[in-house]
């Protein structure tokens, strides 16, 4: 497959514009699918990611949180605020740093896991069906290959 179309053909579609405008639906598509599911537990996708790295490390800041999420610091806080009106997350004191907030999981939050984390897995079963393990480790070194590619 050709990387870049000779100048004479100019054509208007190619076979990676088709490639690439798939791998650009899949995550709209799977956003959708995972909003509708965790609507019901009034989540959003943001903020169900947001929530699961508050639970797999407690006391995250803001800041650690905006980095893993790839969001700028005020979209995280925004996305803190939104949890913690929900009673899902408070903010902590740093007890070194008293200008720092840590993000600690609430017990209704901890109490949630469960049933979120079958909520999401049903999806990525759907999503995955058919694909073997090796497999699976191969999209995902694509995946990284890719992202790197474009980090220049």
């Amino acid at each position: 497959m050709k990387l870049v179309a000779a100048h004479a053909e100019l054509p208007v579609l190619t076979p990676l514009d088709a490639l690439t405008f798939r791998l650009e639906d899949l995550p709209r598509q799977l956003r959708k699918i995972i909003d509708d599911a965790l609507d019901g537990n009034g989540l959003s996708r943001n903020q169900w990611r947001l929530l699961a790295y508050v639970l797999r490390q407690e006391g995250m800041t803001q800041t650690e949180l905006a980095r893993c999420l790839e969001v700028e610091r005020a979209s995280a806080g925004l996305a803190i605020d939104g949890l913690e009106r929900k009673g899902l997350v408070v903010r902590s004191q740093h007890p070194d740093d008293r200008r720092v907030w840590r993000i600690m999981p609430t017990e209704t939050a901890k109490a949630m896991l469960h049933g979120l984390r079958s909520t999401v897995d049903e999806i990525y079963a759907q999503l995955f069906d058919g694909f073997s393990e090796s497999e699976l480790a191969l999209l995902g070194s694509y995946f990284e290959r890719m992202a790197h590619n474009i980090k220049a």
